[in-house]
């Protein structure tokens, strides 16, 4: 059962339809199917009328089937009338044009739930009766009349009953006359001719929509209306999900300057804005945007206590997609990169109220560092041994200052080791301003410092002393030390130097938040774009530096161009929303008043040791098969306490992540990296050489670990800027100070290390790091084949050592080794790559996590592929070459492709397959994948009938890779 988080006080289409999620498409169709049926059954039942015994009461009910049956028809008509708009005319591909009729607002979607509730009703009356009626031209009515006309004392057949029948006959009407009742509170708006709205924004009742969406969504969580929850796929391959409210169709007019205020606002809000034509405005719950597990924060006993409130967001209106449809990444990749439209009502309490899931804040032109303060207080509350600085580094002996932020002007002073102190991370910048002794980032961070109540700040322009080269290089060895301990950094993100300041800070200008204020006072506000997209499209997010700078920080106050963002260890916050801080305790944690930000709210940006899966970081079944910028997770993962197979994806993730910045100097790019490969250190099994991770253990209780995992290692990265490709072909720089054989050794385009389809290197190495010591199956031990390395330093091949002989670090660090030596190596020996017919495909997961998911065709892989000597290759390459080029150089001995590893693979996804891992040489310029199908393996029985079913050679001597 799921632990209770604590909230931490600081301030289908056809479903959708029928349960009135949306507009209601169902409705008219539904009544005109009724209509349709009322008559049909009527024209049947005529037929049976010459034999009833009341034939005259028979003839009614035939007249009323077609009758109300019309009436009904009619009613389906009218709703799905269109008296208010016209249509929006869109192109359609090849200069065609096509009118979209759904754009336009229809009666159906003037109708509340009241009304649509009655109309349901409406039609089930009607069946009622009118089947009733049926059934009395055999029995019933005539008992009723015959004692109602005698009750009254008449006799005979005269008026009297005629009368009496006919009141019988008019009862039944009510019912059908309701359809039209309805339908009178539907009536066009008087238009404003002085108002600034345009003639379609006046028609709008906003209120009125965020109400309506409120009530559906409430009815829904209470079970009155089944929310619908499956994936479903156009005629175009595309997923969506189909559970919106749809508020308003805009056709194309977002998509142009408009005097409209409230177009303008909308068209602020657009995702994705210039590349599509219409729009559309659909509503959905809080509980399920970008920032929560939906599925896991509902599972929680704190759902109960919840109040669930509405965004809205403006999203394409494809012609495929249904009105209600939203594509399956819209909420978790486009929404958060623009914001989401909340309603801030004229009379609701501006404090915090922590039952109150999701409500906006309206930002000031100032940043609000109150609140700021608050996040601090917090964090020192409930992240004590986590965020805390714990004394665990050595002391930094040497030249360490501070700017005292109390005095006026600041001033700089040497200080002891141990005072209490904030640190400023960002971009020193070219300019002038940037290159002012006091400039306008470094002054504004002063004035945050005193504000948060700290009274002393660092920055490593004033604080290092830069005419003094010994006492730099040994401050810059330790900024890893003074960032750790810092009781709070204050990163710049918005900007490219430092004179551009902080935004929101004295006079530093940040970017108005986008609003709109409506008649009744309500205000519609923008959430803002998730600030972490801004903090990785940011020119800070770019510079090799400020990457071990962000990360090993424990507590991080962000500003953006358009607010502030809190990130610590354990939980992250943002200024543009009010939302319960929910924690939940840590894991390993006794104290109930030591806690971690609960498993349903989104993580954080900056990652620590375990770099993605949040909260499932340490789970064996995360695979990871994508190379994106950013990933949302849940949850934060135990600082420094993920398991080996966490570590082994954070080290590939955060190579990845710094590959991709910006360093003035090659000879930083592994001591600006230096604090990164400090948080592995915990295990001494776990080494790293020249960048590459080793595991210095045993596989299998046999198999030496860094022989293997090294051959692995440095046959699975290789550089990749775009999509998945067959044949990968880069234009990368050498750092000819480092060998060539490390991700370190090259610049200009970022480290991958997944292979095709879905291998990803982290998971395969930690498979075999958890191989039991008594594998039963040995045929996966026999299967398992590393190359035989040696180290060299250069000019020294007498004190090789070789990896085969390696349990421990203490000789690999003696000596910086950088050249690889393979004695009589096994070589490529076909080099063309011939297109194969056979269609391989991989799928992969269509949905959002959390949501009903289903497994879509295949990963973005070429269309074409290839087989070299028979097998499925894909040749990766650090230098620009072409296809033949590799092929020809590789013919006359100028390329050779050297195997460093094989095996067959352990994962139960990959089917029983293996791979073969070269590295393509003319120094180390590139790697060559080769999948081994499992119907090839199933017939070896050892390495050497392995190694037959890989296309090799035996090379005479000695092949070194600088």
């Amino acid at each position: 059962m799921a632990s209770k988080a604590t909230p931490i006080t600081t301030t289908t289409t056809a479903a959708a339809a029928r349960l009135g999620l949306g507009p209601p498409l169902n409705l008219p169709l539904s009544l005109l199917r009724h209509g349709s049926g009322l008559i049909g059954f009527g024209l049947l039942f005529g037929f049976a009328v010459p034999f009833t015994p009341y034939p005259r009461l028979g003839l009614t009910a035939h007249i009323q089937f077609a009758v109300e049956g019309t009436m009904v028809v009619a009613a389906g008509l009218l709703l799905n009338a269109r008296p208010f708009n016209q249509g929006s005319i869109t192109s359609t591909g090849g200069g065609e044009q096509q009118e979209r009729p759904h754009d336009s607002k229809r009666v159906v979607d003037c109708l509340g739930p009241w009304q649509r509730r009655v109309v349901y009703w409406g039609v089930v009356g009607i069946w009622v009766t009118l089947l009733s009626e049926a059934a009395n031209a055999w029995w019933g009515t005539q008992w009723v009349l015959k004692i109602a006309h005698e009750a009254a004392g008449l006799k005979g057949d005269g008026p009297a009953e005629l009368w009496m029948e006919r009141v019988v006959a008019v009862a039944h009407k009510p019912f059908a006359m309701v359809l039209a009742v309805v339908l009178l509170p539907v009536k066009r708006q008087k238009l404003d001719p002085s108002s600034p709205l345009c003639e379609n924004c006046q028609s709008l009742d906003l209120d009125a929509s965020f109400g309506d969406a409120l009530q559906r969504f409430r009815d829904a969580r209470k079970g009155k209306l089944e929310r619908p929850d499956n994936l479903a796929k156009n005629t175009d391959g595309v997923y969506f999900y189909v559970d919106a409210v749809f508020v308003h169709g805009f056709k194309d007019r977002l998509s142009r300057d408009s005097s409209c205020p409230l177009c303008t606002f909308f068209r602020s809000m657009r995702i994705r804005p210039g590349q599509h034509q219409c729009y559309k405005l659909l509503a959905f719950p809080s509980s399920e945007n970008w920032m929560w597990r939906a599925d896991i924060l509902k599972e929680n006993p704190v759902w109960e206590d919840i109040k669930d409130t509405v965004f809205m967001a403006v999203l394409p209106d494809h012609q495929t997609l249904p009105p209600v449809g939203h594509e399956e990444h819209w909420m978790v990749k486009d929404i958060p990169q623009t914001g989401a439209i909340y309603r801030l009502q004229a009379d609701e309490e501006r404090n915090p109220d922590i039952s109150v899931l999701a409500r906006p804040n309206e930002l000031q032109p100032e940043a609000n560092l109150r609140l700021a303060k608050e996040w601090l207080g917090a964090c020192h509350k409930y992240h004590s041994s986590t965020c805390g600085k714990g004394g665990k580094h050595e002391p930094v002996e040497r030249g360490f200052r501070l700017i005292n932020c109390m005095m006026d002007p600041p001033k700089v002073e040497p200080h002891p080791w141990g005072t209490k102190y904030a640190a400023l991370s960002y971009v020193w910048g070219t300019s002038d301003a940037d290159k002012k002794e006091w400039p306008k980032t470094v002054l504004d961070a002063v004035a945050v410092t005193k504000e948060m109540g700290i009274q002393y700040i660092w920055v490593d322009r004033l604080c290092i002393n830069q005419s003094d080269d010994y006492e730099k290089t040994y401050l810059i060895s330790r900024m890893t030390t003074i960032y750790e301990e810092a009781e709070l950094t204050i990163v710049a993100a918005a900007g490219s130097g430092a004179g551009h300041g902080l935004p929101g800070i004295r006079s530093t200008p940040r970017t108005p938040q986008p609003k709109y204020t409506l008649d009744s006072g309500s205000s519609l506000l923008s959430s803002l774009r998730d600030p972490r997209y801004d903090i990785l499209e940011s020119d800070y997010w770019t510079r090799g530096w400020t990457y071990q700078e962000g990360v090993l920080s424990n507590r991080r106050l962000v500003f953006t161009q358009n607010q502030i963002y809190w990130e610590c260890r354990n939980m992250a916050a943002q200024e543009s929303m009010a939302i319960p801080l929910f924690h939940q305790p840590s894991a390993d944690e006794k104290d109930d008043d030591e806690g971690v930000m609960a498993d349903f709210m989104i993580t954080g940006i900056f990652k620590g040791d375990a770099y993605s899966g949040g909260f499932l970081s340490d789970h064996g079944g995360v695979l990871i098969t994508e190379d994106d910028d950013y990933r949302i997770d849940y949850g934060f993962p135990l600082y420094l306490e993920a398991t080996t197979r966490a570590q082994l994806r954070g080290l590939n993730e955060h190579i990845r992540a710094y590959s991709k910045r910006r360093l003035t100097h090659d000879s930083d790019a592994l001591p600006a990296f230096m604090g990164i490969t400090g948080m592995y250190k915990r295990s001494s099994e776990l080494h790293l050489l020249y960048g590459l991770p080793l595991w210095l253990g045993k596989i299998a209780g046999v198999h030496c670990g860094a022989q293997i995992t090294f051959a692995l290692t440095v046959s699975a990265w290789y550089h990749r800027s775009g999509e998945h490709k067959t044949f990968v072909s880069e234009s990368c720089r050498r750092r000819t100070h480092l060998p060539s054989w490390s991700w370190a050794g090259w610049t200009g385009a970022a480290v991958s290390w997944r292979s095709l389809p879905s291998n990803e290197h982290c998971a395969q190495m930690a498979d075999f790091i958890e191989l039991p010591t008594q594998q039963h199956d040995r045929e996966l031990n026999r299967l398992l084949w590393a190359a035989d390395t040696f180290l060299y330093s250069p000019g020294q091949r007498g004190d090789a050592i070789r990896l085969r002989d390696i349990v421990s670090a203490d000789r690999l660090d003696q000596d910086k080794r950088s050249l690889i030596g393979l004695h009589h190596p096994l070589v490529l020996k076909y080099f063309t790559r011939k297109e194969t017919k056979k269609e391989w495909r991989w799928a992969r997961i269509a949905g959002r996590e959390g949501r009903d998911q289903q497994q879509a065709e295949s990963f973005n892989w070429d269309h074409k592929w290839y087989r070299i000597g028979g097998r499925l290759c894909c040749v990766c390459l650090s230098v620009k070459m072409s296809e033949e080029e590799w092929s020809a150089k590789h013919m006359s001995g100028e390329l050779i492709s050297v195997l460093m590893f094989a095996c067959r693979y352990l994962a139960e996804e990959h089917l029983g397959h293996g791979g073969a891992r070269f590295l393509t040489l003319r120094r180390r310029i590139g790697t060559l994948f080769l999948t081994i199908p499992k119907v090839s393996l199933d017939k070896c029985s050892n390495n050497q009938d392995f190694l037959k079913e890989i296309p090799v050679k035996k090379w005479q001597g000695i092949v070194v890779i600088r």
